[in-house]
């Protein structure tokens, strides 16, 4: 008899039941088919949906807000002091510029920081605050007092400056921890930020992992689940019974449907070939994958450090990008967008009239595609053929003087103008400027589906889609007509999540106004 799996609308977890406790149930769902299993995790995640708060935005977060409160502090000072005046002098304006290089040093990002720096008392939190603010001042002082000469006019209002900023700043940054403590305090205590964990295996080690996270860590960290494909038959305790059961199988359509922060796989390291096959099977997820530590790795767990983080883990996966990257990557790609869509709305204008005096139907077509994550997302295009030849999933691929393309959508398509709405898709979050294209759900190369030709295919969406690539520039763009065209694309989007940089985005950006403007391959 097929896995079965119970679910309780009204809770927040999913119970593991025997095959007795099932049929007693009213709400039992059997899978035994892919279909089947991506239903129980759809419910699953609305039943378990609750705000959530990234820990690492909120880091990031209390960072920028001492940034701005010591910036905010500089320029009040300055107009308290007459000797300083606008523009800047230049030795004023180096010297504003070394404190603030200081200051902005590189954020700590990661939640445990965040988590250590919760458990600190206020007092100490605003101890700590200052002495951290004031270093920098301190640094400028001694520079300006060695590098200027004595007696120079500008010595004596730019020390001056300088210690009133740093009171400023000092009050400033104790008054926006005072202020951001409470809200993140509550945050914390309503389980917003807590990170997401799910763990595979149901042994002996995974319970002890249950019991750590449950005695050390619950506010910090969401067991979303426990996996195995042993599992039947091996839930050893109620914590376990308590929590979403299945294999690896469902812990992938899971993570398509929920955000999952980390993997710990609690298996003995011994197990050294079937910790190997894990790996490879889950880290087609875009999440950090760690070995949760054996037997005497719990003795060596830091006692101060109440967070998943004191355990000696071992990261064997992890994602492509760091959290800042992706910040940064956002930043730039919704700010092009905006622009883009700016400069560019007489021209949508123009195309949106002239799809409709061609043929009949709606100016745009949305076609369901697999995003980041290996989640499906709806990919907006000007439409260039037949209303009626409309393939929302993408069943067959377009073809040299396909009869479904208009008259417009053949010219839109030959200069790559039909990709433009997904300017939308930017701005909304689905989409990057540059990135893997994203592929139809649907789609087929030679009478195969794309993730059965690569077993690797889903590790080209740890990012998100791009209207351009770097396989594109390389001139793999329009319709994938063979599998070895598939596996060179699939090549091309791996070197580029490997060696992204936001330089990297910008070469791709202009490489591809020469491949548009040159190309004789689209259609």
């Amino acid at each position: 008899m097929a896995r079965a799996t119970a679910l309780q609308p009204q809770g927040e977890t999913v119970s593991a039941l025997t095959l007795a406790e099932m049929a007693a149930a009213s709400n039992i769902i059997e899978f035994d088919s892919s279909q089947q299993r991506r239903a129980v995790v759809r419910r699953t995640h609305h039943a378990a949906s609750r705000p959530r708060i990234d820990p690492r935005g909120v880091a990031l977060g209390v960072c920028m807000a001492d940034v701005v409160a010591i910036a905010a502090a500089g320029a009040a000072s300055s107009l308290m002091q007459p000797a300083i005046h606008w523009p800047l002098d230049p030795a004023t304006a180096m010297t504003a510029l070394a404190v603030m290089g200081m200051i902005l040093r590189r954020p700590q990002t990661a939640p445990g920081v965040l988590s250590q720096f919760l458990r600190r008392s206020l007092s100490r939190r605003l101890a700590e605050g200052a002495f951290r603010t004031l270093l920098p001042f301190m640094a400028a002082v001694v520079a300006v007092t060695w590098t200027l000469p004595r007696g120079d006019a500008i010595q004596a209002p730019l020390t001056h400056w300088l210690t009133m900023w740093a009171m400023a700043a000092v009050g400033g940054v104790c008054a926006v921890r005072i202020c951001l403590s409470g809200t993140i305090s509550y945050w914390r205590n309503r389980g917003y930020m807590r990170d997401r964990v799910a763990i595979y295996g149901t042994g002996e080690l995974a319970q002890r992992l249950l019991d750590h996270v449950n005695e050390a860590c619950a506010d910090t960290v969401e067991v979303v689940g426990v996996f195995d494909d042993r599992a039947r038959g091996r839930i050893l305790s109620p914590d376990q019974r308590g929590l979403m059961a299945g294999n690896g199988e469902d812990l992938i359509a899971l993570s398509r449907q929920r955000d999952i922060d980390r993997v710990l796989i609690a298996l003995p390291h011994s197990a050294a070939d079937r910790v190997v096959q894990i790996v490879r099977k889950l880290r087609l997820m875009p999440v950090e994958i760690s070995l949760a530590p054996d037997q005497a790795g719990y003795n060596l767990a830091s006692k101060e450090d109440a967070d998943l983080d004191s355990l000696p883990l071992m990261e064997v996966h992890g994602r492509p990008l760091t959290f800042g990257q992706v910040l940064l990557k956002a930043a730039v790609d919704r700010s092009l967008a905006t622009m883009a869509l700016l400069i560019g709305a007489p021209l949508f204008l123009m195309v949106a009239l002239a799809i409709k005096l061609d043929t009949r139907g709606p100016v745009f077509f949305r076609q369901n595609r697999h995003g980041f994550g290996d989640r499906v997302i709806g990919v907006y295009k000007f439409r260039t053929m037949a209303a009626s030849s409309a393939e929302p999933n993408g069943e067959s691929q377009s073809r040299p003087n396909d009869p479904r393309v208009t008259r417009v959508g053949r010219f839109l398509r030959h200069w790559s103008i039909d990709e433009l709405p997904q300017l939308i898709n930017v701005l909304r979050g689905d989409m990057s400027l540059v990135g893997p294209r994203p592929h139809a759900i649907s789609m087929h190369v030679e009478e195969r589906l794309n993730r059965d030709i690569v077993p690797d295919y889903a590790m080209r969406h740890h990012v998100k889609p791009g209207i351009t690539g770097w396989a594109q520039i390389n001139g793999f763009h329009g319709p994938v007509a063979t599998e070895e065209a598939l596996r060179a694309r699939v090549r091309y989007d791996i070197e580029y999540i490997n060696n992204w940089s936001l330089w990297f985005d910008f070469q791709i950006m202009l490489r591809t106004l020469k491949t548009v403007l040159g190309q004789r391959q689209a259609y």
